[in-house]
């Protein structure tokens, strides 16, 4: 797994973060008083770079505001998935890591907790892959079924392993994102690109065929 500096991932999304896209300080100190935590260094890190970047980090699923997070069963849930199906949070306890891993429960009367992600570093660079590709937030998008040749291809090369989140492991080279996970049908590549003609080089970069996604 590949960690990056924030700035550097998603400008090879091809986001550039602005001084508009931080969190102020005191919307994260506020949800820290009103909580009654401490935030994991590793989120805090995020949310005071990216925070606000909400055309990337809320077009799909939604990385909460810290006027919105919450605290249950000791974690603090700070994604919720776009249909509000599973949400994520992270250790906030007095003696959690600064990088804690990341935990999946799906809502309902009470969250049974499963493992996510290692860490919340792993965690957020793979999930911003996933909105690239599955979310939409770069402009060309698609999917194919994966083959040997594709799982090669991401092991090697200048692909850059970000992480994987229960089970969906996501890669990057600049202005491409791949997230590979198991689907319906078996393991399937969502794809997505800043423009069209290095979407479709994908399917030779891959080994894979592509439908695109209107």
């Amino acid at each position: 797994m590949t960690t990056l500096p924030y700035p550097e991932l998603f400008a090879m999304l091809g986001r550039r973060l602005a001084a508009q896209d931080a969190m102020p300080p005191q919307a994260i100190d506020k949800a820290e008083a009103g909580l009654q935590l401490t935030v994991p260094n590793a989120l805090r890190d995020f949310y005071l770079q990216a925070g606000n970047a909400r055309d990337f980090i809320a077009v799909y699923d939604q990385f909460l505001a810290p006027s919105e997070w919450g605290v249950q069963d000791g974690r603090l849930i700070f994604v919720e998935e776009n249909q509000d199906v599973v949400r994520y949070g992270v250790d906030c306890s007095a003696d959690a890591p600064a990088d804690p891993p990341v935990w999946i429960a799906t809502t309902g009367a009470t969250l049974e907790w499963h493992p996510a992600s290692d860490t919340c570093s792993g965690f957020i660079a793979a999930m911003l892959a996933w909105q690239a590709a599955f979310g939409e937030a770069l402009p060309f998008t698609g999917s194919g079924l994966a083959t040997p040749a594709a799982t090669a291809a991401l092991a090697g090369g200048d692909w850059r392993h970000l992480g994987t989140v229960n089970g969906m492991s996501a890669y990057l080279r600049p202005g491409q994102a791949v997230c590979q996970v198991e689907w319906d049908e078996g393991v399937r590549l969502f794809v997505s690109a800043l423009t069209d003609e290095s979407f479709w080089a994908l399917e030779d970069l891959l080994g894979v065929e592509l439908e695109a996604h209107d």
